[in-house]
C-alpha cells in the first residue's frame, strides 16, 4: 500500500468519525454546536455572534467547537457554556466535510465560516468582513450585535512577573506584530528598518512571537497569552503591525493600534469592523498585480477612490512602503 492509498484510508477513517460525531450531537437539543475550525479572529467572530445564531435557532445556550489551540484563550462569551477542542491533525478533514456535504447547518449545528457554492467562495462583497459572517455564514440580520467577549484577569502574581520580565512604559513601549497566518507578510527589512527608527526614537521595541516565530532583528520577544496580553494593553505606548487575529483582539481592549491591510482588502480593516477601537490603517498596495496598480492611473488620487463599495481615503494607501513607514512613525510620534 502505497502513502496516497494510507492517507485516503486514514481521511475516509477520520470522516466516519465526523460522521458519528454529528449523529451524538445530534441529541443534544437545547445546546447550539458552533464550528469555528479557523484562525484567532474567526474565532472570536463566531462567538461574538454566536449568540444571535442561537436565539435565530431558539437553543438555549452554545458550544464552540474550536481548534485545540484555541481552547485555552481566556476569552468568555456570555451565552457559550462550553469550548470542544478537536486535535489540528482533523481540522482540515472536518472543513473539507462541510465544503464537500454542503451540510453547513443543521437544527443544532452551524459552520461559522466560509462557506462554497458551486465549488466557489460565496460572500457578499459589498460588505465588511463581519457583516459577511453575518449575511453569509450565520444567516442572521445585519443589525445583530457583536457580544464582546469577557476576558480573564491576570492574577497578582502573573502581573507581578509580567512587570518584571519585560519594560511595560506607557510613552516608550512600543510592541511589532510583524507575523499574520493568513495574510502575505511584509518583508522582514521593512520591519527591521521600523525597528532601528524606533529605537533610534528611545523606544523600546518588542516583538510579539507565538510558538516557533522569531522577533525582528534589534528587538525583544514578548510572548504572552490573551490574558496577559489584555493586561498589558494600557501599559505600552501602541501595537505596530500586519492584520491579523490578534488585532481583531486588541481592537476590544485599550490598545492603540497601527494596523497594515493589503489593499484592497479593506473589508478586514478592523477601523471598519470595530469602529470605536482606536486604531489607524494603512494600506499595502505593493504586493498586487498590475490590475491593481492600473486602478490607481483610473483616480485622481488626490480624492477619495471608491473601491467594493467602500470609500477608502487616499492618504491612508501607499504603493511605496517607505513612505508607509514615514507615515506611521510620524503618527506614532503624535500620540
Amino acid at each position: 500500500m502505497n502513502s496516497n492509498e494510507k492517507q485516503a484510508i486514514l481521511k475516509e477513517e477520520l470522516r466516519d468519525k465526523i460522521e458519528n460525531f454529528f449523529e451524538m450531537i445530534s441529541a443534544d437539543k437545547e445546546r447550539l454546536y458552533v464550528f469555528s475550525t479557523k484562525g484567532i479572529g474567526d474565532f472570536i467572530i463566531s462567538g461574538g455572534l454566536s449568540y444571535a445564531v442561537q436565539k435565530r435557532k431558539n437553543k438555549k445556550s452554545t458550544v464552540l467547537v474550536v481548534q485545540h489551540a484555541k481552547k485555552n484563550t481566556g476569552l468568555l462569551f456570555p451565552n457559550v457554556t462550553g469550548i470542544l477542542s478537536i486535535d489540528e491533525s482533523v481540522v482540515g478533514t472536518l472543513n473539507e466535510y462541510f465544503d464537500a456535504t454542503g451540510n453547513y447547518e443543521g437544527d443544532n449545528y452551524i459552520f461559522a465560516n466560509i462557506r462554497k457554492g458551486n465549488g466557489e467562495y460565496v460572500w457578499d462583497l459589498s460588505l465588511n468582513m463581519l457583516d459577511r459572517f453575518k449575511k453569509d455564514a450565520l444567516k442572521i440580520p445585519l443589525d445583530s450585535p457583536f457580544v464582546y467577549p469577557i476576558i480573564d484577569e491576570v492574577s497578582e502574581e502573573n502581573a507581578n512577573a509580567l512587570k518584571e520580565k519585560y519594560i511595560l512604559d506607557k510613552e516608550r513601549t512600543i510592541i511589532l506584530l510583524p507575523h499574520a497566518k493568513t495574510f502575505k507578510k511584509l518583508p522582514e527589512n521593512f520591519w527591521v528598518t521600523m525597528a532601528k527608527r524606533l529605537k533610534e526614537k528611545n523606544y523600546i521595541v518588542y516583538t510579539n512571537v507565538a510558538d516557533d516565530e522569531k522577533s525582528i532583528e534589534g528587538t525583544e520577544p514578548i510572548k504572552v497569552n490573551f490574558i496577559e496580553l489584555n493586561f498589558i494593553t494600557d501599559k505600552v505606548k501602541c501595537f505596530i503591525g500586519l492584520n491579523s487575529g490578534v488585532f481583531i483582539f486588541l481592537a476590544m481592549t485599550d490598545a492603540k493600534l497601527f494596523n497594515i491591510t493589503h489593499f484592497p482588502h479593506w473589508y478586514w480593516d478592523i477601523s471598519i469592523l470595530f469602529p470605536d477601537c482606536d486604531n489607524r490603517t494603512f494600506y499595502d498596495t505593493t504586493n498586487y498585480t498590475s490590475k491593481i496598480r492600473n486602478i490607481f492611473k483610473m483616480y485622481d488620487l488626490s480624492v477619495n477612490i471608491n473601491y467594493a463599495h467602500k470609500k477608502v481615503a487616499t492618504e491612508n494607501i501607499f504603493n511605496s512602503r517607505t513612505d508607509m513607514l514615514e507615515a506611521i512613525l510620524n503618527e506614532v510620534e503624535k500620540i
